[in-house]
Parts: structure tokens; C-alpha cells; sequence
């Protein structure tokens, strides 16, 4: 009988405290800090401590009076042609509506609703799949929104949260929850100074990989200024150019 009551109380306490992932429409986030905005950050390859700049990413993020548009076009070294990432998100909820891809390798156009809806091309194996996922509307984030969403959030130290997204690749595709880990306070130096920033550690998978990111983000306005990222082999940066 000690044991049966015993297994209960556990059973209890951890569905009490048990976080539950979050989706659109939840309240948590502070959406004060969604302005519109125009930056650029330099993408390196990190090798043996030595930074290899392979890429410039220009963003764009235009909030309209009932969505968020946020475009990237990505100038990569040696290509004849610029990558181009684009989201489009409901500004009531942070519910995706759209995304469009298309670098060297591949193009993909989603479309979200009571079913995810598009194609993903394949540039080099020059195939197209038709994507129709049946997927709760409402349930998810869009995985390529997932950056700016963590901009969003109300931290403070040893902060965690689960994150429910939506990702898509030929080989893995579905719902995926990808976990903020920890908030530390710490401090990053650009050339107008220190600046007070939220360390926040991540697990994110994106494309059936999975990495550890390291975001560091200004305290005030939410500012991003620079991402660590290691997916097992490789590590890379993205820092903001100032």
C-alpha cells in the first residue's frame, strides 16, 4: 500500500510541475519587443579557433498591422546567386501562415493551415515532392520562425521552456520540440560597448539535426547579436555585423 501511495504522489507531482510545450495563442510572450527592423550578420565557419567568413545574412523583419514578415537573403561566398528564407507568421497569435526557401540545393514552399501544403524541390536530384501533412492548425510554430521567437520570451536566470514547431524535409517531417535549455546573464562587447545580454542555450532540430545553440540577446530591446552553434562536427557562428 506504501509503495501504490507512494507511486501516485510521484505520478501527481510531476503532472503538476510537467512543462507543457508551447503553441500559438499562448501568452507568454513579450510581444513589445516585435519592432520592425534591418540587420546584417556574418556567417563563419569555425575551425581549429580560426573564424572562415562564408556568408553575409540580410534581415529584414516588417510587422504589419495583422502579420510579421521575416525575410533573409543570405550572400554566400562563390555563389552566382543570392539564398533567399522567408516566413510569414499571424501577428495575433505568432501562428505560421507561410515560408519559402531557395538556395543551390533546393526550393521549398510551405503553406499552413488545417494542413501543411506546398512542394520541395530538390535541385540536385532535380525531383519534386508535393507536400500535404495533415497537422492540427494551431498547434505549431513554423521551425524557420523559431530564431526570432526566441527573441521573444520573458527570461530570467535558469529559465526553461519546450517549444512545439513544425519542420519539413523529404526525410524527416512533422512536429518537433525543440527546448530552451538555460538563461545565464552575461555581457557582449561590439564597438558602441557593453552590452548587458541573456545567454540562452537551445536544442533545436531543424531537418532532422539536431544542435546546441547559444543565442545571445540584448536585454533591453531583444537585439540579436551573435549565434554558437555545434551540431556534433561542426561548429559555426553567425555574429552581427556593427
Amino acid at each position: 500500500m506504501k509503495k501504490i501511495f507512494a507511486t501516485i504522489l510521484l505520478f501527481t507531482f510531476t503532472s503538476l510541475f510537467a512543462q507543457h510545450a508551447v503553441i500559438p495563442g499562448d501568452t507568454i510572450f513579450e510581444t513589445k519587443y516585435i519592432q520592425p527592423e534591418r540587420y546584417q550578420m556574418k556567417w563563419y565557419i569555425v575551425q581549429d579557433g580560426q573564424k572562415h567568413e562564408v556568408a553575409r545574412i540580410n534581415t529584414s523583419i516588417q510587422p504589419g498591422k495583422y502579420k510579421i514578415a521575416i525575410v533573409n537573403d543570405i550572400d554566400v561566398n562563390n555563389a552566382k546567386t543570392t539564398w533567399i528564407d522567408s516566413t510569414i507568421t499571424l501577428k495575433s497569435n505568432l501562428s505560421p501562415i507561410r515560408h519559402y526557401s531557395d538556395n543551390l540545393e533546393r526550393a521549398v514552399k510551405l503553406r499552413f493551415g488545417t494542413s501543411v501544403t506546398g512542394s520541395y524541390n530538390d535541385k540536385i536530384q532535380k525531383k519534386e515532392v508535393k507536400v500535404n501533412e495533415e497537422v492540427a492548425a494551431g498547434k505549431y510554430f513554423d521551425s524557420n520562425f523559431f530564431p526570432y521567437l526566441v527573441r521573444l520570451l520573458p527570461y530570467k536566470e535558469g529559465y526553461t521552456k519546450e517549444i512545439t514547431t513544425y519542420d519539413y524535409h523529404p526525410a524527416k517531417k512533422g512536429i518537433v520540440i525543440q527546448k530552451i535549455m538555460d538563461v545565464k546573464s552575461g555581457t557582449y562587447r561590439n564597438k558602441n560597448g557593453l552590452n548587458l545580454v541573456w545567454i540562452v542555450t537551445t536544442m533545436e532540430t531543424i531537418k532532422g539535426i539536431t544542435s546546441q545553440v547559444k543565442y545571445y540577446i540584448d536585454k533591453s530591446d531583444r537585439k540579436i547579436f551573435k549565434q554558437e552553434i555545434f551540431d556534433g562536427q561542426l561548429n559555426t557562428l553567425i555574429e552581427r555585423s556593427e
